[in-house]
């Protein structure tokens, strides 16, 4: 009897289980999926030179020291790779390269090792250097070709020139500012003072707006260029979040923070597209300020010096160097205060090929022209 109830129970479950009448469709079979081999990194050996961010000059020999570990096991290569480019395979002792970076950049070149071991196993290590310039900067005086009134009040932070008047941005807490200044006679016709908690810093025209920065306060205020309204703002993404200065190049805004690294962001959606890392032949320029794009290089003050460097945008290299140090005579500086009223503002008159510089509360600025050494 067990035995018939059995039997009629899998008839059961057959029939139930079977077409009845409908079609059920047959699961597709997937296409197995290569299973992707695990790298087992090891820690087998350590680079014993160069040191991480050591500073070489562009074009020299780069000599690569390796030490494998004893327990790392037998080495059947060794790999050195450069910016992201396979350099040099070595596949026997001594595990010593030699590399020179061919990448026009100053500052940092990223270097990989890779040690491939007999067991299968992968050795790995990381590290950078970096590049100054191996060409001594071309050096430049002044002469002079107009000075006129500069207001002694204005603690200047940024400046351009636009359809025949200056643009100044000016600093301090409770005294910061953008005004539109009449080159002539030193008048602002427009001012806009900041609010007590901002401390302004440099300014640049883009694409019919002014972009004017704030020390501190991670905020970059962009303004109407007539009525001075403010209609964004967005925060700088330099290296320490802070404003110094700013300058439009093609369709770029180019921020120093204090550093020597520029940031380079998009001009119409603010966000950030590289840095420019900025040396000479002695090492990393730093404390750049006040910026101007002009002819194709980036003009920048370097604070608390009477020195404008002109850098290569596309390498960070400086190329010239520009000393202003007597260009303000003794008795215009009496008032001044010679630890922070130094040389900063740079502004260019594209249509007549001029260059206009000033400095904190100067009396005057100065129209130039720069004659090499």
């Amino acid at each position: 009897m067990k035995f018939q109830i059995l039997i009629s129970f899998l008839l059961f479950f057959l029939t139930g289980c079977g077409n009845n009448g409908s079609t059920k469709a047959e699961p597709e079979k997937k296409d197995a999926i290569a299973a992707t081999p695990t790298i087992d990194f090891v820690n087998s050996m350590r680079l014993k030179a160069p040191k991480r961010g050591d500073l070489f000059a562009f074009g020299n020999e780069i000599e690569i020291l390796v030490h494998v570990k004893k327990k790392a096991g037998d080495i059947d290569s060794l790999q050195l790779w450069g910016n992201g480019e396979l350099v040099q395979t070595l596949s026997s002792k001594p595990w010593h390269f030699k590399w020179i970076p061919t990448k026009d950049k100053m500052g940092k070149h990223n270097i990989k090792l890779l040690a491939y071991h007999e067991n299968g196993k992968v050795g790995l290590v990381t590290s950078y250097i970096n590049l100054k310039s191996n060409q001594i900067p071309e050096e430049y005086t002044y002469k002079i070709i107009n000075s006129f009134p500069h207001d002694r009040r204005a603690y200047t932070q940024g400046l351009f020139f636009h359809k025949g008047f200056l643009y100044e941005g000016t600093g301090q807490h409770g005294e910061s500012s953008l005004r539109k200044v009449r080159l002539e006679n030193g008048e602002a016709i427009s001012i806009k003072n900041l609010e007590q908690e901002y401390f302004g810093e440099g300014i640049t025209y883009s694409k019919n707006r002014i972009i004017q920065l704030t020390w501190n306060s991670k905020k970059v205020f962009v303004v109407d260029p007539d009525t001075f309204e403010q209609i964004d703002f967005f925060e700088p993404q330099t290296t320490n979040n802070e404003g110094w200065g700013i300058t439009s190049m093609k369709d770029e805004l180019v921020v120093s923070d204090g550093s020597n690294v520029l940031t380079i962001l998009d001009d119409t959606n603010y966000s950030k597209k590289r840095s420019i890392e900025v040396y000479d032949n002695n090492g990393a320029v730093t404390n750049l300020n006040e910026l101007e794009y002009i002819n194709g290089k980036i003009y920048a003050n370097v604070w608390l010096t009477e020195r404008i460097v002109i850098i290569n945008p596309e390498t960070g290299r400086v190329e010239g160097s520009i000393h202003l140090g007597s260009i303000l005579k003794k008795k215009d500086r009496i008032n001044l205060d010679q630890n922070d009223d130094v040389l900063n503002g740079i502004a260019w008159d594209s249509a007549k090929q001029r260059m206009f510089v000033t400095g904190k509360r100067w009396p005057k600025l100065f129209e130039i022209e720069l004659v090499k050494k």
